[in-house]
């Protein structure tokens, strides 16, 4: 059904993969049936803005953040001429959008080593100079003193339900104060939580405002979005509004 469906917009049938996720199936009271053909290794490429990404379907999530992609456009040309940071890189993707738009430098940084290697290779598949390191981010940029003007903190889900949102909070509280103490005086930081429990809450902009006071940085707010166009909501079904994706000017108190 589904390759039907979306055989007229490809202009070809379409090949359609099951990614099972075992722990919803259960919670579901669905059978956990191994899919023989789920080995991994399926790359395909995307292209997005002129850039070619490299895509494990069996990769994280879908292989690909689809629902950045409208982020990743707005704050592209904001990043000509500046050092940018891409926390939680995975892929790349924020990182050689803005080389692409003319960054002057970009840095990447991951705890996965496949996920700097998929983005290593994404650099190079277009012709971009960035710098992906494999590290732990909080570590990292404790680490670190440099600074930069545009940072970008995508970490990935924190509360994956809403008994999990204290612990989450601080966590997301703990890396938001590291990452705008990384960023340059008058810089941009876009920090975003996909987790649906925290952004049905409403309480990710005060998380913000408490990592700020944490790190000494008076912090506006410039935008607030979330995901990509086609990730439509069902109004039943609230919690698929899943990503807040939070573009901030900092500045140091």
């Amino acid at each position: 059904a589904l390759a039907r469906r979306y055989e007229p917009l490809a202009g070809a049938a379409p090949t359609v993969l099951w990614r099972r996720a075992a722990a919803r199936l259960r919670s579901e009271g669905l059978e956990d049936v191994a899919d023989d053909d789920a080995q991994g290794g399926d790359i395909v490429e995307a292209l997005e803005a002129g850039l070619r990404f490299e895509v494990d379907v069996y990769g994280q999530k879908t292989g690909f953040y689809c629902d950045q992609r409208d982020n990743r456009a707005f704050l592209s040309p904001l990043c000509r001429g500046k050092r940018v940071l891409d926390l939680y890189c995975y892929s790349g993707g924020f990182a050689l959008s803005a080389l692409r738009a003319g960054a002057e430098s970009a840095v990447g940084v991951d705890s996965s080593a496949p996920a700097v290697a998929l983005a290593t290779r994404n650099a190079g598949r277009n012709g971009l100079a960035a710098t992906f390191e494999a590290a732990d981010v909080s570590a990292w940029l404790k680490a670190s003193d440099e600074t930069f003007d545009v940072v970008v903190c995508d970490p990935p889900k924190l509360a994956p339900s809403a008994r999990d949102l204290p612990k989450a909070a601080r966590k997301y509280k703990a890396v938001n104060s590291l990452a705008m103490r990384a960023v340059a005086p008058g810089g941009l930081l876009l920090t975003c939580t996909c987790s649906s429990a925290m952004t049905t809450s409403g309480d990710f902009l005060k998380v913000l405002d408490d990592a700020a006071a944490d790190a000494s940085r008076r912090i506006t707010v410039l935008r607030v979005a979330g995901a990509a166009a086609d990730h439509v909501l069902q109004p039943a079904f609230p919690e698929g509004a899943y990503l807040t994706a939070v573009l901030l000017h900092v500045e140091a108190l």
